[in-house]
């Protein structure tokens, strides 16, 4: 399928000029003025006077086979839909364990990430879920990484909360030593992937592990650093060291200045906004709410639009577009190790975003594949909306 955009304003996340882009198949085959579709060729021409064209927005955690059950069965959360992440710009996503490594397994987790593969998205997963030693496909978290094609690192695996297994520092060590030499046999980035809670711990377990051990800072990649003050102001220590930072979108319920758009325009401003920090939804996942007691007081899912949405918000108060999509594409790609993803670049997959003149997602390619139209969905999941009473 060769199909032409024409008169696209193009962020590769960089801006350039506006041009013609021309996908055949899953690639990107040219970018340039005056592009037209050879006669002997059929394909479709778009034009996009108006539009933004970005790569696809890449999110690096999302439940996609569900999460939650901290309030008992009920409590799951059911797998994600092809269409709630197309419609939210997501071309690549990487699928996540959470607190419930009982009723749901490594194999429901891969399972569902080809599902979603097939129908038109790339897809990785992580080995693990909140406990230590993490639950893997193969008896080991360097066979996973190794053998397994889909796995990129091992996560997310809880420290200073209150659900988290309390491992141990000597288990976090070998568990991280297993994910790096996984990673290098599977040449894979290998990273662990660690959710961070409210406790009072924060970022020092890691921070033994770097003191006492060979590891390099850059093999983790912290996620929910925004969750408290304390813990962004460690997190961005933790980046002006070297490390990977991620930061949780769709947090409503945290104050003002620490969800994603304010936290953005803060390591703007403080010019430590690099291509290690990445944004991610959480999506799909429980949002769990707890009293000072601890105990569960309330309970939601999470959307996977929050990402783009939280982003496009930094950007409207005064964050550089490019800087902003470079945290949901380009810095995803750098520290995941991912190839061919998150620019606009010849023979690179053909994942790409056009946007409205607010910013908004219009159109959604994945791999070459128009998924979403005019905001309308035009490929939706096998079983989406047809589930019928006999």
């Amino acid at each position: 399928m060769w199909q032409l955009l024409k008169h696209a304003k193009i962020f590769t996340p960089e801006p350039i000029e506006e041009m013609d882009l021309l996908m055949v198949g899953e690639r990107i085959a040219a970018i340039g003025n005056n592009l037209s579709l050879p006669p002997y060729v059929k394909g479709e021409v778009f034009d996009l006077t108006g539009l933004t064209l970005v790569p696809g927005f890449m999110d690096a955690h999302v439940h996609i086979c569900g999460g939650g059950g901290e309030a008992g069965p009920a409590s799951r959360t059911p797998e994600i839909q092809l269409s709630q992440l197309t419609k939210a710009g997501t071309t690549t996503v990487v699928g996540c364990l959470g607190t419930d490594a009982v009723s749901r397994s490594m194999a429901q987790l891969l399972t569902k990430a080809r599902a979603l593969q097939d129908e038109g998205l790339t897809t990785y997963i992580y080995s693990g879920a909140y406990q230590v030693p993490p639950l893997t496909l193969f008896p080991t978290l360097r066979q996973d990484l190794a053998l397994v094609d889909k796995v990129v690192g091992a996560g997310e695996i809880a420290i200073s909360d209150h659900r988290s297994a309390q491992p141990q520092i000597a288990e976090l060590e070998h568990l991280t030593a297993e994910a790096r030499v996984g990673g290098m046999l599977g040449g894979k980035a290998g990273i662990v992937h660690l959710h961070l809670g409210e406790g009072k711990r924060g970022l020092d377990p890691v921070w033994q592990i770097l003191n006492q051990t060979e590891i390099p800072i850059t093999q983790f990649m912290p996620t929910h650093i925004n969750r408290t003050y304390p813990l962004l102001e460690q997190g961005i220590e933790f980046l002006k060291a070297g490390g990977h930072i991620d930061l949780t979108a769709g947090c409503d319920d945290f104050p003002k200045d620490l969800q994603v758009p304010a936290v953005l325009l803060l390591l703007f401003e403080r010019k430590v906004l690099n291509d290690r920090v990445t944004v991610t939804s959480d999506g799909n996942g429980s949002m769990p709410e707890y009293n000072k007691a601890g105990v569960l007081v309330g309970m939601g899912v999470g959307s996977v639009e929050v990402l783009w949405r939280d982003v496009r918000e930094a950007v409207l108060e005064g964050l550089p577009l490019d800087v902003g999509l470079r945290t949901i594409t380009a810095n995803v790609a750098n520290v995941l190790h991912l190839p061919r993803k998150g620019l606009i670049r010849l023979d690179y997959d053909a994942d790409l975003v056009a946007l409205d003149e607010e910013l908004y997602v219009h159109h959604v390619w994945a791999r070459g594949k128009l998924m979403v139209r005019a905001q309308e969905a035009v490929v939706l999941g096998r079983y989406e909306g047809s589930i019928r009473n006999k």
